[in-house]
């Protein structure tokens, strides 16, 4: 069992994030207005935006050099970036003592990669499950057996 302080589960995708705050252990989940994140028009493309192309060595075709991504995954990307620096500003500012985190497989990898030392330190769980939809009541049961 964890020691006292401050639980935060963050529960995402990568369009939409939300975060319940336990604040002692046995307390109800609380849901901070403020923390509840959309994908927004900053991460959007562009519909002109195209990746950056390159000519063929030989012939006139041109094709996109765009490492196999899709602008989807580019959105999504940016999104869980800007999720992954809120979370980095909330561990500087010693708002959470324990992190327990619950997304998609990719979601989850790529949120993993751009969480900060502090933040990563502070990680007690995660769970590779979208959760994003579910009720605070059955998200407190799912962080109780999470963090025995």
């Amino acid at each position: 069992m964890l020691q006292d302080g401050t639980a935060w589960m963050l529960v995402a995708d990568g369009r939409r994030a939300r975060v319940l705050v336990e604040q002692r252990r046995g307390a109800s989940l609380e849901e901070p207005s403020d923390w509840a994140m959309e994908i927004g028009e900053e991460d959007l493309y562009d519909p002109q935006d195209r990746p950056p192309r390159s000519f063929d060595r030989v012939g006139a075709g041109r094709h996109a050099m765009d490492g196999g991504r899709s602008l989807h995954e580019a959105e999504e990307e940016k999104f869980l970036k800007r999720v992954a620096d809120r979370l980095g500003e909330a561990e500087r500012h010693n708002q959470f003592d324990h992190l327990v985190i619950a997304a998609p497989p990719r979601a989850l990898g790529l949120l993993r990669n751009m969480l900060s030392a502090g933040v990563k330190a502070r990680i007690r769980a995660d769970l590779s499950k979208d959760l994003l939809d579910e009720p605070a009541p059955k998200l407190r049961e799912r962080l109780i057996e999470l963090l025995r």
